[in-house]
C-alpha cells in the first residue's frame, strides 16, 4: 500500500499536477510578509482566495481565451511592498525571467491566470497551455501593453520584488 501511494504522488509530481497544499507560487525580494527564509509561499488554495480577475483576450501562442486569475497588483498588496518598487520579475519554472515595471503591474489588469473559463466551465490550465500558472496581458483593452511585454511567460514559479 505504502508503495502505491508513493507511485502516485511521484505521478502527480511528474505530470506537473499541482496539489492544493503544495507550493504553487513562491514571491521573494522586498516584501514585508515573509517567512524565515525571506519569502512568502502561496498554495493555489491561498491564490485562489485573493480577490480574482477574469476577461477575454486573443491570446498570442493559444488564440482567443477567456482566463481567470489573481492581478500581480494583489499578489503584491498582500505580501507588502514599499511604493518605490521598480521592477516586478516574473519566473517560469525553466528559468526564464521577464520583467514587469511596477507602475504597470499597479496600472494594468496583468494577471497570474490559473484558470479558463468556457460556457461558464472553470478548468485549470494544462501544463500544455501553460499552467498550472500563466502571466497573462489585458491586451484586449490595453494593445499597448503587447508592444511593450511581447512575451507571456508560462509555467510562473516565482515573483521577484526588486527596487
Amino acid at each position: 500500500m505504502k508503495k502505491a501511494v508513493f507511485c502516485l504522488i511521484a505521478l502527480l509530481f511528474v505530470t506537473g499536477i499541482v496539489l492544493a497544499d503544495s507550493v504553487a507560487l513562491t514571491v521573494k525580494g522586498v516584501i514585508a510578509l515573509r517567512d524565515e527564509k525571506g519569502e512568502y509561499a502561496f498554495t493555489m488554495e491561498e491564490l485562489e482566495a485573493l480577490p480574482q480577475t477574469t476577461y477575454f483576450v486573443t491570446d498570442p501562442y493559444l488564440g482567443d481565451k477567456t482566463y481567470r486569475g489573481v492581478a500581480v497588483s494583489e499578489i503584491l498588496k498582500f505580501v507588502g511592498v514599499p511604493a518605490n518598487t521598480k521592477n516586478v520579475v516574473i519566473v517560469a519554472s525553466d528559468g526564464m525571467e521577464f520583467s514587469l515595471e511596477y507602475l504597470d503591474v499597479i496600472e494594468y489588469p496583468i494577471i497570474l491566470a490559473y484558470a479558463t473559463v468556457s460556457n461558464e466551465k472553470v478548468r485549470a490550465i494544462p501544463a500544455s497551455q501553460g499552467g498550472p500558472i500563466k502571466l497573462v496581458f489585458p491586451i484586449e483593452e490595453h494593445p499597448d501593453l503587447l508592444e511593450k511585454y511581447p512575451e507571456w511567460s508560462w509555467w510562473v514559479v516565482e515573483i521577484r520584488v526588486e527596487m
